[in-house]
Parts: structure tokens; sequence; C-alpha cells
């Protein structure tokens, strides 16, 4: 029995050994160069290699760690970019606001100077960086031209300026054309408000204002709407308010509809703009499929944030499903370095037996490596929040990017308070 025993465990061993073993040759040949990504850069050296890997794709979801990585933001611009000058992805979809995106677009296309749009839209923590502005000058740069980047949101939250300011008056004048009669009714007074207060930040005083009322005439409101005559305008509405109702749920009754509610938004905007190839810009952890099977190695980790992926599907997961290989999912990883936006979290060099260990042999600091057909079993990896992951990266995205060099990002104080004027924490920089 003890000889038996030894056999097995000898086995064991040697089949554990040889799943961490991987040539990395094989690494090395796939890796595309993705160059210098710092200040701007535009050398796309190397990005025709991008040519064969996203042939037939039409929706690249660009993932990032932890919303707290410039390094990253530069290096989605720089690809951005690419896609847009040379594979014809002509939409961006942002993890914001799916009114208030719309309505940015809205603004760009009055005249709006786009970095204010962005910042009237897009989630503070992207839209008053610094790191954000290349983004800005370059969708400004191409507004106007026969091949415009649209930008829109995939978000059921409210998410900006916009739908403090606009929200309720734009439903009031479409309902105004519509449906008047709703804007004498006490529901109507009473969703206003909690809108109000929705967009204010105000969530104590929502959920004391009775929001489930709120969910029942939001039904009400898109049964009414489908009652009219159906065009684009009656049904974005309709579009709206239920993303909308996602929102107020998930905020008053704790349920969590945001991941499926995201996928529903792209997935009309992908059936609205049918000749239109797309590129997503969220959190990696949205972006995954087969988020069930995700393991944090950190137990802590794992019980904190990691068991949510096994009780709730991702919106990856849903797009994928829908579109199959029209989908290219795409993490980010880092050798070290620095991340977070208000604070400081370290990046510590890896160890042997990591991905990023094997991956910081490369001569190249930032580039994009295909996981398809690479036996990555047993190597840990770290594209969510910085922390490591037990199971294979190749189950849960088609590729990952890696930068060797992370950077934080810089808040661009005088934005911030430019578009936020009433907030009492950011004080301004001084000259």
């Amino acid at each position: 029995m003890k000889k038996t025993f030894t056999i097995i465990s000898i086995l064991f061993i040697i089949n554990w050994a040889k799943s961490q073993i991987i040539d990395y040759n094989v690494i090395d040949n796939s890796i595309v160069n993705l160059g210098e990504v710092h200040n701007t850069n535009e050398n796309f050296n190397n990005y025709s290699e991008l040519i064969p890997i996203l042939k037939g794709v039409e929706i690249v979801m660009l993932g990032e760690q932890s919303h707290g990585e410039a390094t990253t933001y530069e290096t989605k611009i720089k690809l951005i970019k690419y896609l847009h000058q040379e594979l014809d992805f002509d939409l961006l979809v942002f993890e914001s606001g799916f009114y208030d995106c719309s309505k940015a677009w809205q603004k760009i296309k009055e005249g709006e100077n786009v970095r204010d749009a962005i910042g009237k839209s897009i989630f503070s923590i992207w839209s008053a960086t610094k790191n954000l502005i290349p983004l800005s000058d370059y969708i400004e740069k191409v507004k106007n031209s026969d091949k415009p980047l649209k930008l829109l949101g995939f978000d059921s939250q409210l998410t900006g300026k916009y739908s403090e300011n606009y929200f309720i008056r734009d439903l009031s004048d479409y309902l105004r054309e519509t449906k008047p009669s709703i804007l004498e009714t006490k529901e109507w007074e009473h969703f206003s408000e909690n809108i109000r207060l929705l967009t204010t930040f105000d969530f104590k005083e929502f959920k004391k204002n009775k929001p489930q009322q709120c969910l029942n005439f939001l039904l009400k409101l898109v049964s009414e709407i489908k009652e009219t005559k159906e065009n684009h305008k009656s049904e974005f509405w309709t579009q709206t308010l239920k993303s909308t109702h996602s929102y107020l749920s998930d905020v008053s009754l704790k349920t969590d509809f945001r991941d499926k509610q995201m996928a529903e938004n792209l997935i009309w905007i992908r059936e609205k703009y049918p000749d239109s190839k797309i590129i997503c810009w969220g959190a990696t952890s949205h972006f995954l499929y087969n988020s069930e099977i995700v393991r944090m190695k950190s137990p802590f980790i794992q019980l904190s944030g990691g068991n949510y992926y096994k009780k709730q599907p991702m919106m990856g997961g849903y797009i994928k499903s829908k579109f199959q290989d029209k989908v290219y999912t795409i993490g980010f990883t880092a050798y070290k370095g620095e991340y977070g936006l208000f604070s400081r979290g370290k990046i510590k060099i890896p160890k042997e037996g990591t991905l990023e260990f094997m991956l910081g042999k490369s001569k190249y600091d930032n580039f994009l490596l295909p996981l398809y057909n690479l036996n990555l079993d047993g190597y840990k990896s770290r594209p969510l929040g910085n922390f490591y992951m037990k199971n294979d990266i190749d189950e849960v995205m088609d590729a990952v990017i890696f930068n060797r060099e992370m950077k934080r990002p810089r808040l661009d104080r005088n934005f911030f308070i430019k578009i936020y004027p009433e907030n009492k924490y950011i004080k301004p920089e001084t000259e």
C-alpha cells in the first residue's frame, strides 16, 4: 500500500510539473508588440499583426484591472486609434450611462466640446483624469470627418451631469408628444423627484421616498410607450426606461441586474448600428465569459469579491453567448508599478510560476498575447484588481495585454471642479 501511494504521488508531481511548464518560444512567437504607448504615441508598426487575429470580429472588449491603471488607459487609447483608422471600428461604447452617453454624442454633434461632453457623461474615474485627454482630443479631431468615432454607453446607471440636467426634461418632451396625460399624474411627480435624488447621489433620501412605486410606474411607462408609433425615439426611450428600471431596482431592492442589463443595452446598440464595429471600454471583470470558474488565490479576496462570480453571470458571458466569435475579449496585466486614482496600490514583481513572470521574459514592454491554443494550465495571473486568480486565464478571455511598468492615473482637479462645482472634497490645483 505504501509503495502504491508513493508511485501515485510521484505520478501526480510529474503531471503537476508538466502543467507548470510551457515552451516560452510558443508565447514569444505569438506576441504582438504594441510599442511605446505613452505620450499619445501613434507608431503602429507591427499592429498589422492584429488583422488576422481580429478577422470577423465586430466587438472588441477592452478591459482593465481596477479602474486605476494609467498605462492601461494609454494602451487602450492607442489601440482605439488603430482600430478606428485601420480596421473600421467606429463606435466606442463606455461602461457609463446608456442615457448619459447618448446625450453626450448628441451634444457633440451639436458642437459641444468633446472633453466637456465626456466629463458630463462618463464616470469621473476616467473622464476627470488627465490620461483621458488624448482620447477626447482624438474624438474631437475626427468628429466632423467622414468617419467619426461615435460615443455611446452601455451601463444601466445614470452616471453624469447630463442625466441630472436633462433626463427628466428630455423624457418630458418625448411624453408631451406621445402621452401628455402622464405628465399630470402624481406618479410622474414622484418619479421625477426620485430621479433627482438619484442623479444628485442622495441615495439615503431616495430609499426613503418609496422607490418601489417608481418601479411599477416605469413598467407602466414602458407599456404605454410600446403603444405609440414605433420609431427610433420610442425605441430609445423604451430601452432607456428598462435600463433605468434595473438601476432603480438594484439601488432600492438590492437586486443584481446590472451586468444582464448592460449586456441587453449593448445588444440593443449592436442591433441599432448593424453596420458599425464596436469597441467597448470597461472593467475586465464585466467583460469576462465563463466567469463562474473564476477563483482568486487569496481566500480573503475570494470571499470579498471572487464569490460574486460564482453566483452572477457577467456581461461578457451574455455577449459571448449571443455573438460568439464576433466578440474578442481582451484583459490587461502588469509586471510591476502602481495603480489607483485616489489611493496607491503597489504591483509587486511577480514570482516564478506566474503568467506575469513568464511574460516578463519578453524583450517588449507592451504587447498583446492571444490566448487561443496556449496551454496555460496552472499559471496564476492577475488581470482582476491586480490580485492573483488560480483559474486559467485563457478560459475567461481571448487575449491579454501585458504592460511592464504600470503608472497611476492623474486627476485633473480643475476640470473635475468645472464639471462638479458642488464637490466639497476635491481641491483645485494651484499654479
